[in-house]
């Protein structure tokens, strides 16, 4: 198994795929390439859609999978301010990929797990690692997800929603030569091959976890027994005062996915926000399902849990044999989070590098917290390819 990765900022289409050609070779050699990976800036494909099948052919890759983004994400650089293409290629000996492009009409009328496992002719019992990516308009990102997740049950699903467009038709999929503007697209990996995944929301919990004591979809009307709104009056003046004064803007709420844990830590909880409050009840609204007796707790963010969060998550990795990654961030995050460019793809490379990495800022962030996949938002989703463990 070998990877390489290359960035180039050269808007000249030619001379941008001249420029990653390059880079990739000088690293790679004249080794075939199995799968290139491809984020590109909408710049480069609104007036030339056939620079995808150029960069690929260039490349000499057999499979192409990628799309747009906002920002660019290479193996040192985060290019935020700057059109940008990033590629990450890889030989994977032993290795099936399957490629697939999944429509919009195919999502809403999905009959169950089956029709999956026909439609994308990828079954569960070859234990495969997604890679996906959504145009955020024309597809419902939250129920195919979920749909994977209960048709490849324990499987590895990372991705994100394309970026970069405003409006139905500017975020772009890549899928070999062919340039999408609507649906999703896919890489099932299986065989001799590990996908690692780390999801890093951002957040640090305040106060205790609290069972939810009554709940109506979305809204939370008891937490312990009382209004949530009053359990939040009594908390909030007695947290630290920046914590406070972080909580009246970066105020939301971490679900347990695995209630059977006796205690919970980071990475146990499902981050999500809160939409909304009735002050006659104490009742809140949250963006997701919510039921009697899921654990939940308070949770604030700013960039420095951000920081703090995505770094515990690395040093729990494992650097040997890890080969290549993919960063999928939030546009929410990156210097306007930080206040400094580059952070996230700095803190892989300084705890677990020098790897190559390519990535893109996204719409929405796909990755699992604990053995569901879910979409996330002002989230970093990495995943870290290795060889499959003998």
């Amino acid at each position: 198994m070998k990877f390489a990765s290359a960035l180039t900022t050269n808007l000249d289409h030619e001379s941008a795929v001249a420029d990653l050609v390059h880079e990739i070779r000088s690293e790679f050699g004249p080794e075939k390439i199995d799968l290139a990976l491809v984020f590109a800036h909408r710049d480069y494909i609104t007036d030339r859609p056939e620079f995808i099948a150029a960069l690929r052919q260039g490349l000499g890759a057999r499979h192409l999978v990628g799309c747009t983004g906002g920002g660019i994400i290479g193996d040192r650089r985060e290019c935020e301010g700057e059109p940008a293409v990033s590629v990450l290629v890889a030989q994977l000996p032993e290795v099936e990929i399957d490629l697939f492009h999944v429509t919009a009409d195919e999502v809403d009328e999905a009959s169950g797990p089956k029709f999956w496992h026909f439609q994308l002719e990828v079954t569960p019992e070859t234990n495969p690692n997604f890679l996906v990516f959504l145009e955020p308009f024309s597809t419902n990102a939250t129920e195919w997800v979920d749909a994977l997740g209960a048709a490849y049950p324990g499987a590895v699903l990372l991705g994100g929603l394309a970026s970069g467009g405003r409006q139905p038709g500017e975020c772009l999929l890549f899928l070999d030569d062919v340039v999408l503007d609507e649906g999703a697209v896919g890489v099932a990996l299986a065989g001799n091959i590990e996908v690692r995944s780390i999801v890093s929301q951002g957040c640090r919990p305040i106060g205790q976890p609290l069972t939810i004591t009554r709940a109506d979809r979305n809204v939370i009307l008891e937490l312990a027994g009382q209004p949530p709104v009053t359990v939040l009056n009594e908390l909030l003046p007695q947290l630290p005062a920046a914590d406070q004064k972080l909580a009246r803007t970066a105020l939301f709420l971490g679900r347990v996915v695995n209630e059977y844990q006796e205690e919970f830590s980071r990475g146990d909880f499902l981050i999500r926000n809160l939409v909304g409050h009735d002050p006659k009840s104490g009742a809140l609204a949250v963006g997701d399902l919510m039921r009697t007796g899921q654990t939940v707790q308070f949770q604030v963010r700013d960039g420095g849990s951000a920081a703090e969060d995505l770094q515990a998550l690395l040093a729990k990795q494992s650097a040997p044999g890890v080969r290549g990654a993919v960063v999928f961030s939030c546009l929410g995050r990156g210097e306007g989070m930080y206040g400094a460019p580059n952070h996230d793809i700095n803190a892989l490379q300084q705890t677990l590098g020098p790897l190559p990495a390519a990535g893109f800022f996204a719409n929405g962030e796909i990755g699992p917290v604990g053995v569901r996949p879910f979409v996330h938002g002002f989230t970093s989703v990495i995943g870290l390819f290795a060889e499959a463990p003998h």
